[in-house]
């Protein structure tokens, strides 16, 4: 844990869960749309361009024929057509990198072998096993995982003959995902996703080596927040994104400096316990 992490990691915890019930409350009722969701997931990629967390040359986005994936292992595997199609249709962070692109939740790249077939253990994607150990049934053959955890995060997985999502959160642990987790309409719950980036109610903060993800309420959040919109224009159609490329990675790094001295100032202020 790098230093100083151990001050700010309840607040990370706390404001997390917070999010993730926050997306967590949309009932399953609309028809499974690939056109929509294809549409939903471009929408949050090209945000997250527009605010410069991805690097254009890190997403793949498909070509009008879509990409090349090894559809004999998918049909090895007895995926669908449905999850197939849209495995081909969705653009991709590129080169394995794992960059976050929900809470503590990676992209799945299923250009890749590899992914397809950690695709079907969200659950045991990132962890340090033999491949074998993935369990292949573990999602059914209309289930496709979105995205899997990275640490304390959320697999995300979408049920494309109901049109719903469900998510394993990793700190949560559960037996039967399917049955004790709440089912999410899929378009509202990615819907959710995306207003939160483009309302800055959650920021990603601009930068190839950054990972800084910072909920709503935050001190970064809201100072960033406040710099998007008064000194660049977010929002509006003179967002100046190129001087936001350039400057906003030590904006954010200050601002993220700011942070933490505020909360080692918090904790030296704080009461002393009293154990009686």
């Amino acid at each position: 844990m790098p230093p100083r992490a151990w001050i700010i990691f309840p607040l990370v915890f706390t404001f997390a869960c917070i999010w993730l019930n926050s997306i967590m409350s949309f009932p399953a009722s609309s028809p499974y749309n690939e056109e929509k969701m294809i549409t939903q997931i471009n929408t949050l990629y090209n945000l997250l361009l527009k605010l410069s967390y991805f690097n254009p040359d890190r997403i793949n986005f498909p070509p009008e024929d879509g990409h090349i994936i090894n559809e004999e292992l998918c049909r090895s595997l007895h995926l669908t057509p449905a999850v197939v199609s849209l495995m081909k249709r969705i653009p991709y962070v590129i080169d394995g990198y794992h960059k976050p692109i929900i809470w503590q939740s990676r992209a799945f790249e299923y250009t890749l072998d590899e992914e397809i077939r950690k695709g079907r253990d969200p659950e045991r994607a990132d962890a340090v096993i033999d491949e074998d150990e993935l369990r292949m049934d573990f999602l059914r053959p209309w289930e496709l995982a979105l995205t899997c955890w990275l640490d304390d995060g959320i697999s995300v997985i979408l049920d494309t003959k109901s049109n719903v999502i469900r998510v394993i959160d990793e700190s949560e642990p559960v037996d039967d995902f399917r049955e004790e987790s709440e089912a999410h309409d899929a378009p509202a719950y990615l819907q959710k996703i995306i207003d939160d980036i483009r309302y800055l109610e959650v920021v990603y903060f601009p930068g190839e080596d950054s990972e800084s993800i910072h909920l709503s309420g935050w001190y970064e959040q809201i100072e960033v927040k406040r710099i998007l919109i008064n000194e660049f224009g977010w929002g509006t159609e003179e967002f100046r994104e190129e001087d936001w490329r350039r400057e906003g990675p030590e904006i954010c790094e200050r601002i993220e400096s700011e942070g933490i001295e505020r909360e080692e100032e918090r904790q030296r202020n704080a009461p002393a316990s009293t154990y009686i």
